[in-house]
């Protein structure tokens, strides 16, 4: 059985390698292998509504909805490097800081409100997709 498998719901069918691979050439770098296994086994997932928080849940996008929803909220516009991966249920965004010229497998995991796209508004979940997996995917701040 599969980590992933017990807090989440998974309306998506697994990500299938040609989604990941046009994400990845959206993205024009490689994603984290940690994450890229979890696409290709879930494809997106949810929590229920307190899981996590008590009136959030986590909500991971599919492959397709990564690159349509960073679009659609203007990341590139307010916090370019920024790629939105998910939400809470609710206002703020899961995201990744490509920003800064290291590996994929160290870009760290932010929340973000989805209406604050500042770098004021920012806060670390995890300095990166394994060590967020491994906290149990924390919304805590």
């Amino acid at each position: 059985m599969s980590k992933y498998r017990d807090k989440f719901e998974y309306p998506e069918n697994p990500a299938s390698a040609e989604e990941i691979q046009a994400l990845e050439k959206w993205l024009g770098t490689d994603l984290p292998s940690e994450y890229k296994k979890f696409l290709l086994e879930t494809n997106g997932a949810e929590t229920p509504i307190g899981v996590q928080e008590p009136d959030d849940s986590v909500v991971l996008w599919s492959a397709k909805e990564i690159s349509e929803l960073t679009e659609a909220y203007c990341y590139e516009q307010y916090l370019p490097g920024l790629v939105a991966i998910g939400s809470d249920g609710g206002g703020e965004s899961i995201v990744f800081d490509t920003t800064h010229n290291i590996s994929s497998e160290d870009w760290p995991v932010y929340r973000v409100p989805f209406g604050d796209l500042t770098k004021e508004s920012m806060v670390l979940l995890a300095e990166n997709f394994n060590e967020w997996v491994s906290s149990g995917y924390s919304l805590n701040f």
